[in-house]
């Protein structure tokens, strides 16, 4: 992720750095299982006002409104309620962001000390970031009656503000790109696979039905609230399979990692210290030994008593290293595709607006969002409150 944002790129020194250690443990403590469910409500009403100004019906682009919400669920539980309200303020974040991403160009990751014009992007959006975090941290700084929300939790243990900036913009970064991805293209795989979207669909209303109120009149956000965190994670195997089986497809860019300690041997050669080593995920996700057929969407591939259930799989990190944010990522896609999938009708539409059932390929080279080569819409329309 070249295009992370590094305060040092703007002269601003942090105790810890990039100190992985530490940010996972900054990370473990904000997504402790009490602060998410104390949160669900709030992040339910959040994508139900963005959902509202969709309308009854349209068309999206769910690369870019998909995206939207889940910047805002993310920014929601990254930062405070004062930031995460304020419309402008968020909009002007994810262009700053939106620019960090695009200064991650060939020339920018390999030669970073270039003055390049990405590199002055990098600068100036890093900049306008850093600015803007910072005048919220200093309002709850200030403020006379503490909240539950990030920032506070955060300056309560006694962080600078420096640091909670730089861990706030890290989890932002990251949080966005891998759950908007998903989100995007599970949409979009559901739209062509009706069986599949049927399945996803029958789940989440039995969710509905065995933890909530089916007389209730309350709106369909404030019920799926109301759904403890358990149920969530432990009863939808069918999303988990659609999760697994669209990160597989999507999710296979080049992992990076430098040899920091001693000379090792890795398979009978010697990675010396200071060496920098590649891996493509998609040797793993897209073989043919391991998957067959492996550039078809199909996630009962994964299915339990599957051969393929047990064969090599890296998208959520592996060993030591597993994505610290999983829990919380899985979440907020299981969030959005229940209201998707039962507020709504949807069916997938070309430039042009005619339905079609092709999956677009993934473009590659799109090494954060992910975007498809060609474009795909969401034709919608609404069919419950």
């Amino acid at each position: 992720m070249g295009a992370a944002p590094k305060l040092n790129d703007i002269k601003v020194e942090t105790d810890c750095g990039d100190s992985v250690p530490i940010f996972n443990k900054r990370l473990a403590k904000i997504l402790r299982k009490d602060r998410i469910q104390d949160v669900m409500p709030t992040l339910f009403n959040d994508v139900n006002k963005r959902m509202e100004i969709w309308g009854n019906e349209g068309r999206l682009d769910p690369f870019d409104q998909i995206n939207n919400l889940v910047f805002q669920m993310t920014v929601r539980m990254a930062s405070c309620s004062e930031l995460s309200t304020n419309n402008d303020d968020l909009k002007r974040m994810g262009e700053m962001y939106w620019k960090l991403q695009k200064s991650a160009t060939p020339v920018g990751l390999l030669l970073p000390w270039f003055p390049s014009q990405a590199r002055s992007d990098k600068k100036e959006a890093t900049l306008g970031l850093f600015n803007l975090i910072s005048h919220y941290i200093a309002l709850r700084r200030t403020a006379e009656v503490p909240s539950s929300d990030t920032f506070d939790f955060l300056i309560a243990e006694g962080e600078k503000d420096e640091e909670i900036v730089s861990f706030v913009l890290n989890v932002i970064f990251a949080g966005v790109l891998s759950t908007g991805m998903m989100a995007c293209w599970s949409v979009i795989y559901l739209g062509a696979h009706p069986e599949w979207k049927a399945k996803a669909t029958a789940e989440i209303q039995k969710l509905i039905e065995s933890h909530t109120d089916t007389t209730s009149t309350l709106p369909l956000h404030q019920r799926l609230s109301s759904i403890p965190m358990s149920a969530w994670e432990d009863e939808m195997p069918a999303l988990e399979l659609v999760t697994r089986e669209t990160i597989r497809i999507v999710n296979n860019g080049t992992m990076l990692r430098r040899n920091v300690v001693d000379d090792i041997e890795v398979s009978g050669k010697i990675i010396p210290r200071g060496a920098f080593m590649a891996y493509q995920m998609g040797d793993v996700h897209l073989n043919e030994e391991y998957y067959p057929d492996p550039l078809r969407w199909d996630p009962a591939r994964f299915a339990r008593g599957s051969a393929q259930n047990a064969a090599p799989y890296i998208g959520w990190g592996i060993g030591r290293h597993p994505c610290s944010g999983m829990r919380v990522a899985k979440l907020e896609l299981k969030m959005i595709l229940a209201l998707m999938l039962t507020r709504y009708e949807y069916t997938l539409v070309d430039a042009a607006g005619v339905p079609t059932m092709e999956i677009p390929e993934p473009n590659r080279n799109d090494i954060h969002q992910v975007r498809p080569k060609i474009a795909c819409f969401i034709k919608y329309k609404q069919v419950m409150e």
